[in-house]
């Protein structure tokens, strides 16, 4: 099957809004997150705005575009209605007000009605035609009751769904009193929804003032006043007379059109041809999708530009409190005591075995094993539960290759509720200046309450555990690297396997030789390489001591762990400095979005 070239494009257009909304979703989804920054309420309702009127978009893609006229009573845009459709009476004008009381579609078919009945009311609808209608087979046009009806309650909303099923909005001003702040005003929260193309300006009744001082001065200066209003460009300006168009205009004769500067024709040719192309409809709804997505992202930005000094300043606050807890709170970790000596003594002597070879080695490997011995029994001295400390015993003696564990578990509880309780303290300190700043910044007062802010306890306890024993295990392979060079394992194995060999080599000759040696060789043989073997153990101890006691690993990994903090981010982030990151990401998504 061959797809045309406008199917592909409305394929292409199609996943292209389609991305649309998946961008207003993904920041939908982020303001779900920082629910104590005030302004993210209203931009999430803006969000699921945005989305209806993108999907309504999505929903209507294959029907005609909907070219809305809008205006102020005396505007004149009924009769700007009559005038492009060439006939006087289709749309009601005159001196009454309201002039337009219900919605008034021009269009080919009445069913091409349809859809707007449905969704403004059948009874607020009236369907026109004319001979011009016959060419319009891309475009309905629309006339609304007016922006200032003093029927207000009943008809402001058809206006407001109205412009909702709108792709094209054409918003019409009187020359005589262009700047009218109330039509600005009204029109300012339905323009931003509108961009380039789909935005027309027509100042009416141009006929009716001074052609020099139109173009000079009242055109000029209403341009620069309605962008400045709006907050927003607007490409297309145009100065018409709809009245000189009707078949019957009915001037006063004393009151006839001042000059003939009149930009009508080009109006009508933007409806009538431009508009009513069918790869404009794509265009349009496209740009449209993209204008809404545009703008939402554009008041995302406005607000956060607002509160983004402040938040930088808070968050370099939060990270220096955080930074100053985390340290105050490792002191508990770095506190010397027995226990912990003990336990780094014994994974020291674990790494020095597994890297240790001869006879020094081997005295080595036992000391190990010996003091995994010594964790069983001071297992059995540990407060608490005495099933506990059973099974801290057992667990040494049948697991002695992960003794390590019994190690890191020897008074880890009171150690990190003493982590803990300095970590709250230290941040309660410093967080009502920091609770201030925020509020300042729009964030919600619930952030006085530090109760509610703090990271989770178990998770903030395990990343403290964590960056602890990381640093003190980094700093006890190093010490084992160091104790174990090469040169260390010659000189303190050297004594003893000199001896072995020389009391190897005397037994060997005398054997061979016939001339057995007495008991008292080997005795005095054995009682010598063990005199020496410990003793080079034991100077191999004293400059483990000298080089690499518990004292100086501990101090070594308290610095590396300091360092640690100073160049990262504590771990375990509070609530609100997550919070906070995700609103200050939100400026630099939007401004690499455009």
């Amino acid at each position: 099957m061959t797809i045309s070239n406008r199917q592909a494009g409305s394929i292409r257009a199609l996943g292209r809004i389609e991305g649309n909304k998946n961008d207003v979703k993904m920041l939908r989804d982020v303001m779900s997150q920082v629910p104590m920054w005030q302004p993210g309420a209203a931009l999430k309702k803006q969000c699921d705005q945005v989305l209806r009127m993108i999907t309504d978009l999505e929903e209507r893609f294959e029907r005609k575009l909907v070219v809305t006229l809008i205006g102020p009573c005396g505007s004149g845009k009924s009769t700007l209605l009559n005038a492009l459709a060439e006939v006087d009476g289709l749309s009601e004008a005159g001196n009454l007000r309201p002039t337009t009381r219900n919605i008034v579609v021009f269009c080919r078919e009445k069913s091409d009605a349809g859809h707007l009945s449905q969704v403004l009311g059948t009874e607020n609808v009236e369907t026109r035609s004319s001979h011009m209608a016959a060419s319009l087979n891309h475009v309905i046009l629309i006339d609304t009751p007016d922006t200032d009806s003093n029927e207000y309650e009943k008809q402001i909303p058809m206006v407001h769904n109205a412009i909702a099923l709108s792709d094209i909005l054409i918003c019409v001003f009187d020359s005589e009193n262009p700047k009218r702040r109330d039509h600005v005003d009204f029109l300012a929260s339905y323009v931003r929804f509108f961009g380039g193309d789909s935005l027309v300006v027509v100042i009416n009744k141009c006929d009716r003032r001074d052609e020099n001082e139109l173009k000079e001065k009242i055109r000029p200066e209403f341009l620069e006043f309605i962008e400045h209003a709006w907050e927003r460009p607007v490409q297309t300006v145009l100065c018409i007379s709809a009245r000189r168009h009707l078949l019957h205009p009915g001037w006063d004769p004393t009151a006839n059109p001042l000059h003939d500067f009149d930009q009508f024709e080009e109006l009508r040719q933007m409806i009538f041809g431009s508009f009513n192309r069918p790869g404009f409809v794509i265009d349009r709804r496209l740009e449209n999708a993209e204008s809404l997505r545009d703008y939402i992202f554009e008041e995302t930005r406005i607000e956060v530009e607002k509160d983004f000094k402040k938040l930088e300043s808070v968050k370099e606050n939060i990270h220096e409190a955080e930074t100053q807890a985390v340290k105050d709170a490792l002191f508990a970790f770095k506190n010397d005591n027995s226990r912990q000596r003990f336990g780094v003594n014994v994974l020291l002597y674990q790494k020095l075995a597994n890297r240790w070879l001869g006879p020094v080695g081997w005295l080595i490997a036992m000391w190990a094993r010996i003091l995994i011995f010594g964790t069983g029994i001071a297992a059995m001295f540990k407060f608490g539960s005495p099933f506990r400390q059973l099974a801290g015993m057992v667990s040494s003696f049948r697991h002695f290759k992960e003794s390590r564990a019994s190690v890191v578990e020897t008074g880890k509880i009171h150690k990190v509720d003493a982590a803990l309780r300095d970590y709250r303290l230290s941040i309660a300190k410093e967080w009502p200046d920091i609770a201030e700043s925020l509020v300042k910044a729009r964030f919600d007062t619930s952030v006085r309450r530090i109760n509610d802010l703090l990271p989770d306890r178990d998770t903030l306890a395990g990343d403290l555990n964590t960056l602890w024993s990381d640093s003190l295990d980094s700093e006890i392979e190093k010490s084992s690297k160091i104790m174990s060079g090469f040169v260390l394992q010659i000189v303190f194995n050297l004594p003893v396997i000199a001896i072995l060999g020389h009391v190897g080599w005397i037994t060997a000759r005398n054997y061979f030789t016939s001339n057995y040696l007495s008991s008292d060789f080997f005795v005095h043989a054995f009682l010598i390489i063990s005199i020496t073997l410990f003793l080079s153990f034991f100077m191999f101890q004293g400059c483990v001591r000298l080089a690499a006691s518990s004292e100086k690993i501990t101090r070594k990994a308290f610095e590396k762990v300091k360092q640690q903090i100073e160049q990262f981010q504590p771990i375990s982030m509070n609530p609100v400095s997550e919070q906070i990151d995700a609103v200050l990401n939100l400026s630099f998504s939007n401004r690499s979005a455009k």
